[in-house]
């Protein structure tokens, strides 16, 4: 039986594909494809995950442009001076080491390394959001105090500063502000993903608190609640 060979393509060009992919649906983690249908059944979109969408993009027969080709690059050099800078601090992780594998060659056949590709253009948008919140935060160090008494519950109109999702236990931390000062904190287990729904928004919610605690990463005392419900009513 003859040995199938793996398709190989330019580093360049799977960027590109990476970051069309991401301006055109955002990110789809692997796996979580799905298809939309309209009331009567009939198929109305699908949405194909990040790393597979990219590889139908780079076996199709549409040149990248110019701009988007320059977009890659600079990419592509963001990605080499961060991991440069992280392996001079010793703070290399295991993502990092799988970015430096994509970025070793001018070319890439192997499919984890086109899922890495595929989810850099999210990851860049990520970082530039985490800059943006340890900003927000260092200045709520100085003004963040735990709110209610734990056990008890309350209604609560709250500014949404981020929603991250813990991929290792499936479920969302949700960071908020409450009064523009008090850090307010919960998990959110149910489906679907709210993230687009909620983020940089003030919300209605309805929790107990549940414990107070002085972060360790931030500084800010924080307030962490459970059994939260949304739209809660002002």
């Amino acid at each position: 039986m003859a040995t199938k060979v793996k398709a190989t393509y330019e580093l360049v060009d799977v960027v590109s594909a990476a970051i069309i992919v991401y301006e055109d649906q955002g990110f789809v983690r692997s796996g979580a494809g799905h298809t939309e249908y309209d009331d009567d059944g009939n198929i109305v979109k699908e949405i194909k995950d990040n790393k597979t969408a990219v590889k139908a993009r780079l076996n199709s027969s549409e040149p990248f442009n110019p701009e988007t080709i320059k977009s890659a690059t600079d990419l592509i050099d963001t990605f080499n001076s961060k991991m440069m800078l992280k392996k001079m601090a010793g703070s290399v992780s295991s993502f990092d080491e799988n970015i430096i594998k994509c970025f070793r060659d001018e070319n890439v056949s192997e499919n984890f390394l086109i899922s890495i590709i595929a989810s850099l253009p999210h990851s860049l948008t990520v970082d530039k959001q985490r800059e943006k919140i340890g900003d927000k935060m260092a200045q709520l160090k100085h003004s963040s105090n735990y709110f209610g008494n734990k056990g008890e519950r309350y209604k609560l109109s709250v500014e949404v500063l981020d929603v991250k999702y813990i991929q290792t236990s499936s479920v969302y931390m949700i960071t908020t502000v409450y009064a523009g000062r008090d850090v307010i904190k919960f998990w959110w287990r149910d489906q679907p993903d709210i993230s687009d729904i909620i983020k940089d928004k003030t919300i209605n919610i309805v929790g107990t608190v549940n414990k107070h605690e002085n972060s360790k990463y931030t500084g800010c005392k924080e307030t962490m609640l459970n059994r939260v419900k949304f739209n809660a009513g002002p």
